[in-house]
């Protein structure tokens, strides 16, 4: 071998063993997740469910990635990553070339460069969805690969990220996005820290510098957001608004109302009929 010639990253495929499907999961949640520079015979999407990585590109460049951003490698792309937390949950898709130059196309995207990029509710919702369906010994989902394929291009439209989603801007989004997608759920705090590696004090400082207000009150403000509009634009009961927005009780939906708006429920919804 000659002095100045570099040893190449080793190849690797999970992925031409099934390649008829086109695209193939993998769902990971090692508490140490590492890999040595390697690069696939196929193209490679990466999707962080929980935790934090650090991801070198062939320069030896690293990126840091974490739940809220995927990263896509090309076929024959040299690749490493290491886990930065305690833990981690990730889904890794690999895709048949052609499969994803197809998916770019129909979304309408041109010689996207690889890299990091961020994700999208739907790309979390379809990544969390295939690592349950792996846990639960489901075998492959192929429709949820190609949904996940299909959303991943989409976004690859978009600019590359070189932010680190470790920021607290990105913690407070999804925190966020979990409160609003289920108004009538308690908060668990402790849950959504132990799913980011953080501390219950870090969540809560991050989130009020965000929104300016602690996640509680965020969500006493979004149920009674959501609680005035349901009684100004439905017949439902004071009884059943309050049970839709996570309050036990027609009273202390009352209670609320006139704390806050200084007035009654019968007063709101005459209000919105005018």
């Amino acid at each position: 071998m000659h002095a100045n010639t570099r040893p190449t990253a080793p190849r690797q495929s999970l992925f031409v063993e099934r390649l008829s499907h086109h695209a193939t999961m993998v769902a990971n949640a090692s508490d140490r997740y590492v890999t040595d520079p390697h690069v696939h015979d196929c193209d490679m999407l990466f999707v962080p469910i929980a935790g934090r990585f650090s991801i070198g590109d062939a320069r030896g460049q690293a990126q840091r990635l974490g739940p809220g951003h995927f990263v896509w490698f090309a076929a024959g792309s040299a690749h490493s990553t290491t886990t930065l937390t305690g833990g981690q949950t990730h889904v890794a898709v690999y895709v048949d070339p052609a499969l994803w130059a197809t998916a770019l196309q129909a979304q309408g995207v041109e010689r996207p460069a690889q890299g990091m990029r961020a994700g999208s509710t739907a790309l979390r919702a379809l990544s969390q969805r295939m690592f349950e369906s792996a846990k639960a010994g489901d075998g492959q989902n192929y429709a949820l690969c190609g949904a996940l394929v299909m959303e991943a291009a989409r976004l690859s439209g978009n600019p590359l990220s070189d932010g680190d989603p470790a920021s607290g801007l990105l913690v407070a989004e999804l925190l966020a996005e979990a409160i609003e997608g289920d108004l009538a759920q308690p908060l668990s705090l402790d849950a959504f820290a132990q799913q980011h590696r953080l501390s219950r004090r870090q969540v809560e400082r991050i989130f009020r510098m965000k929104y300016g207000v602690s996640p509680l009150a965020y969500l006493q403000r979004r149920r009674m957001e959501r609680a005035v509009y349901l009684l100004e634009n439905t017949r439902d009961s004071v009884l059943s608004i309050a049970l839709q927005v996570g309050w036990e009780s027609s009273s202390y939906l009352s209670r609320m109302l006139e704390k806050t708006w200084a007035k009654t429920a019968t007063q709101i919804r005459a209000a919105g009929r005018r």
